[in-house]
């Protein structure tokens, strides 16, 4: 790559405890450590892609704290938007399933040192100095109030200053409900560029309608109903999404779509097998971004690439994709995944 893309991310970095051997968490005696979360992990990705990514974040002054510092100056991304401060990181518990056992997650979050953000720590001018791409999800609006004015203040910013805005709803029921999470993602939607969504995002959380008579259609056709509602609303160049058929925890099969007011376009289906399933959605992400900052007119590519950058992570231990450009596009290559118009 020519030129090195800066891209900012926000959100909060956790420690992960994962069960080995695909144990339950009441049975084991011992955690695999590491440490991810949905915007670190696309800043993670991306550095891997060749990008110039910070993460903008807040950390405890304290061992944990240094060691997601560590995590991510080991995989390549910028640190220097990181605050310290409070004394709580953000830890989740990971109960990795296996068959017909799904796998399962436990966070224990509530009152980590993000929540004691505040914009008077960061300096927007500086941070976003040079900036092309600003990346954030609704996982960050759930954790407190504090946090989520912080979010849309930053995307404010950047859709006054010309950076793009990647939005992934990432909606979460054991963070908040429907009720608490509507008014947010509202508020935030004026400041977007490109939504990762589905269906049900758009049509619940929005509350964008579907029209009558198509309570029964495909999903495809119900989502050409809402979705050009909402880009048009919001004034969104793309959403980007993906369709998971899971016939195990560890067979999984994905599809990848895009919208926009006028067109869309679905992928053939890839089925693969599963090592580590989190992150994929992050991966999915950071494998659009990507292919949209190599050229925003051609989704096709970019969808393609953020599919297949997903099925690889799901072969990764961890939360992010550790892949190289050269890599995802060797698997792209051999695989095949044609795209079909719908």
């Amino acid at each position: 790559m020519a030129k090195k893309e800066k891209i900012i991310t926000f959100g909060e970095i956790m420690l992960r405890l994962s069960t080995p051997d695909h144990q339950t968490i009441n049975q084991t005696h011992s955690y695999i450590a590491n440490y991810g979360g949905g915007e670190a992990n696309v800043a993670v990705a991306l550095s891997h892609m060749g990008h110039k990514t910070y993460f903008m974040s807040k950390l405890p002054p304290n061992q944990l704290g240094d060691g997601a510092i560590s995590h991510l100056m080991a995989n390549g991304v910028n640190t220097d938007y990181i605050v310290r401060g409070s004394t709580t990181l953000g830890i989740y518990f990971l109960e990795t399933g296996f068959g017909g056992r799904p796998s399962k997650v436990i966070y224990n979050r509530k009152h980590s040192a993000i929540t004691r953000i505040d914009l008077s720590e960061f300096d927007f001018d500086d941070v976003f100095d040079g900036a092309t791409w600003f990346h954030i999800s609704g996982i960050s609006l759930a954790l407190n109030e504090r946090v989520a004015k912080f979010a849309v203040e930053a995307c404010k910013y950047c859709h006054e200053h010309g950076v793009k805005v990647s939005f992934d709803f990432n909606y979460r029921a054991k963070l908040w409900s429907i009720e608490q999470a509507r008014p947010w993602y509202k508020l935030i939607m004026p400041y977007v560029d490109v939504v990762f969504a589905s269906f049900y995002d758009c049509n619940t959380i929005l509350e964008i309608p579907l029209d009558k008579g198509l309570e029964d259609a495909s999903m495809h056709d119900r989502r050409m109903n809402v979705f050009p509602k909402m880009i048009e609303k919001y004034n969104l160049s793309y959403v980007f999404g993906t369709d998971r058929v899971v016939y195990s925890s560890t067979d999984n099969s994905l599809a990848g779509y895009y919208y926009t007011k006028n067109t869309s376009k679905i992928t053939n289906p890839i089925r693969f097998m599963i090592y580590d399933r989190i992150g994929g959605g992050d991966a999915f992400a950071s494998g659009v971004i990507h292919g949209l900052i190599k050229n925003f007119d051609d989704p096709d590519y970019a969808v393609s690439y953020g599919l297949n950058t997903s099925v690889l992570k799901h072969t990764i231990y961890g939360d992010a994709c550790l892949l190289s450009c050269e890599d995802i596009e060797q698997f792209m290559a051999s695989n095949c995944s044609a795209e079909v118009q719908r």
